[in-house]
């Protein structure tokens, strides 16, 4: 590390959390895999740090500043208040930690806020909902209000009763979709041209814009976001007028923190990303395909596809999915967040009524 080899140092000091579990071994692992741009490696080596050592408070902020940086605001709210809990009495030597406390002291204290919200909503004449549908959002209300119990290693999970797993479906089902695939070529130019002006900035993570020049690069996944979290990023959506034209169409959900998203998902050359699950069965993912390789491929269950520029697939993220580019050329797919169609209209309003939450975004 203090050559400056970090590749090496990940590589040492994964093997040496291989031969024992030592959380020292393991904050070094997430600090030089943060250094090295994997934030889901160092959030893994985190979260496996913290359960050896579930009062560390520098490993609960490490874990939540991660998180943040992730976009992932309500599990990065977990490890704050673990942080907050045993906080040193004095921090007035470094002043850097006592600024981040007291930013993830004002997260804590808003989940507080929206507890206190939660616990006495009711859906009102204006939801104009059903028996059958306010029992089924009062459910969700109760599993929200469990979810902000949950402890900082638990991943958050909002599920709304009623909705089966499911794979695929249909593109043509869905308000819009149709019409944003059919301006595939123009969203792609738009892409081209954002990372090319922004090279300087995303020449570690854009690399694979062409072929490299050497092997044994370190396989990433990145993004450039145009909508994070339900915030257009206008910095890069300003870039992308036709793409935002066509986002506009579609039928984004509203959910606190969460949705809607609209980002390109950049899968560097020989990198996979591992199988995983999303946070709520309220929304599905929609990828429209940009430019896609030979030898890449995504599985959604035991259900493998391969994108195809042009044709949208639209798939429930909380099936357990994955992704994979063995060549060595990037792929780039539009990432776009929509409504559960099985969802009614009373629904949706009393989701996002719910999912309001007043945590701030990072600072």
């Amino acid at each position: 590390m203090a050559r400056g080899d970090l590749r090496e140092a990940a590589s040492m000091l994964e093997l040496a959390a291989q031969r024992g579990r030592d959380a020292s071994t393991l904050l070094k692992l997430a600090t030089v895999r943060r250094s090295l741009g994997d934030f889901p490696g160092a959030i893994g080596a985190a979260e496996a740090a913290l359960e050896l050592t579930p009062r560390n408070f520098l490993m609960a902020m490490l874990l939540g500043t991660l998180r943040e940086l992730m976009g992932a605001t309500h599990a990065a709210e977990r490890a704050y208040r673990v942080a907050c809990a045993h906080a040193p009495m004095d921090l007035s030597l470094q002043p850097a930690i006592h600024k981040k406390l007291e930013s993830a002291r004002r997260r804590v204290e808003a989940v507080e806020v929206w507890r206190k919200r939660l616990l006495e909503w009711q859906p009102g004449d204006s939801l104009a909902m059903t028996g059958e549908e306010e029992r089924r959002a009062r459910q969700f209300r109760s599993n929200i209000l469990d979810n902000l119990d949950s402890g900082p290693v638990a991943p958050p999970v909002f599920l709304f009763p009623g909705i089966k797993p499911k794979r695929y479906f249909e593109p043509g089902n869905f308000e819009g979709v149709e019409r944003l695939a059919a301006d595939t070529d123009a969203v792609r130019e738009e892409f081209l041209r954002l990372a090319e002006s922004k090279a300087a900035d995303f020449s570690p993570r854009l690399g694979g814009l062409h072929f490299p020049e050497g092997g044994d690069r370190l396989g990433k996944w990145s993004m450039i976001p145009l909508i994070r979290n339900g915030t257009i990023v206008e910095e890069f959506a300003s870039r992308c007028p036709i793409t935002m034209k066509g986002a506009a169409t579609l039928d984004l959900p509203k959910l606190g923190l969460i949705s809607p998203s609209l980002y390109f998902s950049v899968l560097e050359p020989n990198s996979r990303i591992v199988p995983h699950s999303g946070v709520t069965n309220t929304r599905l993912i929609a990828h429209f395909p940009l430019i896609v390789p030979d030898k890449c491929g995504f599985r959604v269950g035991g259900q493998t596809r391969r994108w195809q520029p042009g044709t949208p697939l639209i798939f429930d993220d909380m099936t357990i999915h994955e992704a994979w580019n063995e060549s060595d050329r990037i792929r780039v797919v539009l990432i776009a967040d929509l409504w559960r169609p099985e969802l009614s209209r009373a629904e949706r309003l009393a989701i996002t009524n719910l999912m309001d939450s007043p945590i701030p975004v990072a600072d």
